[in-house]
């Protein structure tokens, strides 16, 4: 797989509380993004916590494992895995240091090997899948709105400016145990993956990101680029929020 991710501070915080983890090996590839809240100390600290966690149970149970003979079902329980320890390493800090106190996280990864690819969401980071030319959101957001959308209390045009858009109904660290969604996708759903921060979709509809994806989808617009042009579009329109966006690819 190829790759590239970004962060950027944006243009009104005075401090950036996303954080990635990208892992690209011969036989797997792994990424995280997390956004943390609880103040500038406690997001940052929450987020950064909570890849190292999450990241030092993929290496480990990726150390040991039949690669060839990994099956959709035990990538599953590796990202359980790996989100639970997360959950337990930012809850026992936040009870631990009152300063810290109610911090959390969201989290949304991705996790690929032999020919799965398998992501999980808690909070309102988002995987997006792109291919001929569209995008398509994979994962579910664990928001607010998005129990309003569901439920059909609000329409899409109304979620965009809703007043509550920024509270968040499942996050790590917040309480002892945390369930992630698990989405399994196959090899032909994609072209390329987007995992990214709220600060992005805050500001960029689907069809923006989808316009500036393919906009710089010739022969020199490498993934970089694409993560560039992401991030420089949405400072554009306000930059109100950090941005992360990781953009994956097959070789």
């Amino acid at each position: 797989m190829k790759y590239s991710g970004k962060t950027d501070i944006g243009l009104k915080r005075k401090s950036n509380q996303d954080s990635f983890t990208v892992i690209s090996k011969e036989h797997f590839f792994s990424a995280v993004v997390c956004d943390g809240m609880g103040g500038a100390k406690g997001g940052n600290i929450a987020s950064n916590l909570a890849v190292k966690a999450y990241t030092q149970v993929i290496k480990s149970e990726m150390s040991h494992i039949d690669y060839e003979k990994m099956s959709c079902e035990q990538i599953k329980d590796i990202l359980i895995k790996a989100v639970s320890n997360a959950n337990k390493i930012v809850f026992e800090t936040a009870n631990y240091d009152t300063e810290l106190e109610g911090m959390g996280t969201t989290l949304v990864s991705v996790l690929i090997c032999n020919g799965n690819t398998v992501a999980c969401n808690v909070g309102d980071s988002r995987l997006y899948t792109y291919r001929d030319k569209k995008i398509k959101q994979i994962t579910h957001d664990h928001s607010f709105v998005q129990y309003l959308l569901d439920k059909g209390s609000i329409t899409r045009e109304e979620a965009t400016s809703h007043p509550n858009k920024n509270i968040i109904l499942r996050a790590l660290g917040v309480n002892e145990s945390v369930e992630p969604e698990i989405f399994c996708l196959k090899d032909e759903d994609y072209e390329l993956l987007l995992l990214c921060s709220d600060g992005l979709t805050t500001h960029l509809s689907d069809e923006e990101i989808q316009t500036v994806i393919s906009e710089n989808n010739t022969k020199s617009g490498s993934l970089k680029k694409k993560a560039e042009a992401l991030i420089a579009k949405t400072n554009e329109k306000g930059g109100i929020d950090n941005i992360t966006a990781v953009l994956i690819g097959k070789n």
